[in-house]
């Protein structure tokens, strides 16, 4: 009986849905945080979740972000996670949150920009890698960590100034 129930809830896709859901609890933190100028902004669309705003250097600034609340994420089970998004001005990562100190690692993957088109992209969660304050340790995420993902996220990613916008219909994990 437990494997059976194993076996079924490998089955089950998780599915954040933002057309469907537009109480998620996802809200913007973007450079202002440490004294930067940048800005993103989320609302919600009647299909999506859009992120939108502007990236600035000025007061050593450089990035804008969108997350989830804390909670507890079990993505030991899974074996990839797919978005679908479209993009324009700057491309994104996608972020797992294994610690909530900010200076610690955390593990994200590239979505790259699309100039405004929808794409899915489709990652394998092994493949997703291990950066400390913004840089590649060369590390990758185990699956104990996968059990214990406390957030997940979005940030611009290109390291460029300028205006940026996106879209995310759904991330969903099989």
């Amino acid at each position: 009986m437990i494997v059976l129930t194993s076996i079924i809830f490998m089955a089950n896709p998780l599915i954040i849905d933002f057309g469907q859901d537009k109480n998620t609890n996802w809200f913007s933190v973007n450079d202002t945080v440490m004294g930067g100028r940048s800005q993103g902004n989320v609302s919600y669309s009647e299909n999506s979740l859009v992120f939108k705003g502007s990236v600035s250097f000025e007061n050593n600034g450089g990035f804008a972000s969108v997350r989830s609340s804390f909670g507890r994420y079990d993505l030991s089970e899974y074996e990839t996670v797919t978005v679908r998004y479209n993009s324009d001005g700057q491309s994104l990562s996608l972020n797992f949150d294994y610690y909530r100190a900010w200076w610690y690692p955390n593990y994200k993957a590239t979505l790259p920009a699309t100039d405004g088109e929808w794409q899915s992209v489709t990652i394998a969660l092994a493949d997703l890698k291990e950066y400390r304050v913004g840089r590649a340790t060369g590390n990758k995420i185990s699956k104990s960590q996968l059990e214990q993902i406390i957030r997940l996220g979005l940030m611009t990613n290109d390291k460029k100034e300028g205006p940026f916008q996106a879209e995310i219909d759904f991330v969903k994990f099989n």
